[in-house]
């Protein structure tokens, strides 16, 4: 017999307990978001140059071979600030389902559970891009529009197939580790909710930061103190980031459980 199909998860409701919690919880967010901040910021100091030539291929609309170097130290980047988000996520995920001492201090104590969350967050992203690819070969053969939108599709599709199996992520930053096919059971009627609420969350933060962006612009701080403007940027992302921790954790609670 199948197990009883779980409540649907409020969407609004989760988001907006995020923001309630954020706010609630901002010395503790402060504490265990220095450190992931301050490794963000130091990935984008590193790969800043190459950015710049990757946005102003972007902005000329013609993506071109990138200079030797640029593309490894895209790379890099990258990896850094999926890892500094990574450990934002991982702490605020031990400290709201475990309690205080699940993410002391900084959230310095790093152990075999955050590596489980890293390796596994790495694992998920990378067969993520391989699926992308693979669906996207034949859509890639449609015309102008039709392509766009079959793009589209299949980057929903596998963002909620991923969002499936977001509580084995939780579990292994947690140190409760449950199963991918565990996980899929438990998210079984929560994948596009969750998916939502996890897109939706980080909507605010966007419109944050670019306004803030266009203001600093304008009066010509981001000229005089651009490094300033990059500390800004990867305050909002591990906010962000926390913002997502915070909604993964209270599916988690609702659809798997804590064991005590």
């Amino acid at each position: 017999m199948p197990p009883p199909r779980p409540q649907t998860l409020p969407v609004f409701l989760l988001i907006r307990t995020a923001f309630q919690l954020l706010w609630r919880q901002r010395d503790d967010a402060l504490r265990l978001g220095l450190i992931p901040t301050l490794i963000c910021f130091g990935g984008i100091i590193y790969g800043r140059d190459a950015l710049t030539v990757v946005a102003g291929q972007m902005r000329s609309g013609a993506m071109d071979q990138l200079p030797p170097g640029v593309s490894f130290t895209i790379m890099a980047t990258l990896l850094i600030t999926t890892l500094a988000v990574a450990l934002a996520v991982a702490n605020w995920l031990r400290f709201t389902l475990l309690g205080p001492m699940g993410a002391v201090g900084l959230g310095l104590n790093i152990g075999r559970s955050h590596l489980g969350f890293v390796i596994s967050l790495l694992f998920l992203l990378f067969a993520a891009s391989i699926a992308f690819v693979v669906l996207s070969m034949p859509i890639l053969l449609l015309p102008g529009l039709w392509q766009s939108a079959g793009l589209v599709i299949v980057v929903l599709v596998i963002i909620v197939l991923a969002t499936r199996l977001s509580p084995f992520l939780v579990g292994q930053a947690i140190g409760q580790p449950i199963s991918l096919q565990q996980a899929w059971a438990a998210s079984r009627g929560n994948g596009v909710s969750l998916a939502v609420a996890l897109i939706l969350v980080q909507v605010p933060p966007l419109i944050a930061v670019e306004l803030v962006s266009q203001i600093l612009f304008a009066v010509g701080f981001a000229s005089v103190a651009p490094l300033a403007m990059f500390f800004i940027g990867s305050v909002f992302q591990i906010a962000s980031a926390i913002l997502l921790a915070i909604v993964l954790g209270t599916s988690f609670r609702h659809l798997v459980g804590i064991r005590v």
